[in-house]
């Protein structure tokens, strides 16, 4: 998408994207009424109940544009090894964004998150989970351990320093009492650079307008098969594994569904082709693949296209 066209609809579609993300919070919280929502609660929320209501924003706001919007929820997270005592989860959800452009070009930006939930917009990052905190920081090289048939792959993301690519998500589990919304200038999900507090310094809204403009995230490659740039491999890799598993979350009272479930696929008449995972991961799929070993992170896939240039 064009920065001046999302430039000229900020403040609407942060408003909208925001109220958006509450009406999600308020989902979960019907539906875990015997006890308080957890993380991944919430990261059903986003890849089920969100991306239909991010579509509708979307379509709304940009009508020159197409767009498709696809949610994958997975429960069981990949597990990582970087040679400290304990292992480490990849994240909990994966944000990517595909610009098409009407020459074919393809532009790829993703923003990893680790969530954590917080009625305070300032998180101190507890001793026990100090390991993520090192992953997020320093990147050191890593070895995939429950990740399905990835296991035993290594991945070397650089540089060894913090990246916009992955954050903290900091979630209000108070939001309709005294949390981080009815605090003024406050939202109920917020983004925090890692570091040994976590402080809110974006909403998630302002985060994925971002990620659109591509001034948040990081890019990666489009073509899986001939990266050199670990990172890409890495996007890549958390894009096969999230296609290839059933999952449901009977705290949040889901049913099971495919990842490529229609229900949690959205998009306008121009973008009924394939999507970028069907495209790029297609003739990956192996239905001997699909087997409760394999683990991922849930993923929130939006693509864009411009119909045609503006008169």
């Amino acid at each position: 998408m064009k920065a001046y066209d999302i430039n000229s609809k900020r403040h609407i579609l942060d408003e909208l994207i925001d109220n958006a993300l509450l009406d999600s919070v308020k989902w979960v919280a019907n539906r875990c009424t015997s006890q308080k929502p957890q993380e991944p609660d919430y990261m059903s929320a986003l890849s089920t109940k969100f991306v239909k209501d991010l579509f509708n924003v979307l379509v709304a706001v940009f009508p020159y544009y197409d767009f498709s919007v696809l949610g994958v929820y997975c429960h069981q997270k990949p597990i990582v090894d970087i040679k400290q005592a304990k292992k480490t989860e990849l994240g909990d959800i994966l944000f990517v964004y595909a610009d098409r452009k009407l020459k074919g070009e393809i532009v790829l930006n993703s923003l990893l998150l680790q969530a954590k939930v917080s009625s305070d917009p300032c998180l101190r990052v507890h001793q026990s989970e100090r390991h993520q905190l090192e992953l997020y920081k320093n990147w050191p090289q890593f070895t995939y351990c429950r990740a399905g048939n990835l296991n035993g792959k290594k991945r070397n993301i650089l540089p060894k320093t913090i990246n916009d690519g992955a954050q903290y998500l900091l979630i209000d589990d108070n939001s309709f009492t005294n949390g981080l919304y009815f605090r003024k200038g406050m939202f109920p999900m917020g983004c925090a650079i890692p570091d040994d507090i976590l402080c809110i310094n974006n909403s998630l809204s302002s985060e994925l307008i971002d990620l659109l403009k591509l001034k948040s995230g990081r890019t990666f490659d489009s073509n899986p098969h001939t990266t050199e740039d670990e990172w890409s491999k890495m996007i890549w890799d958390l894009l096969k594994i999230s296609t290839l598993k059933y999952s449901k979350r009977k705290n949040a009272q889901l049913k099971s569904f495919s990842r490529i479930n229609e229900c949690s696929h959205f998009c306008t008449e121009g973008m009924r082709d394939m999507t970028l995972l069907d495209e790029a991961l297609g003739n990956y799929i192996n239905i001997e693949d699909i087997s409760d070993e394999n683990c991922g992170v849930s993923v929130v896939l939006i693509e864009s296209r411009l119909r045609s240039e503006k008169v």
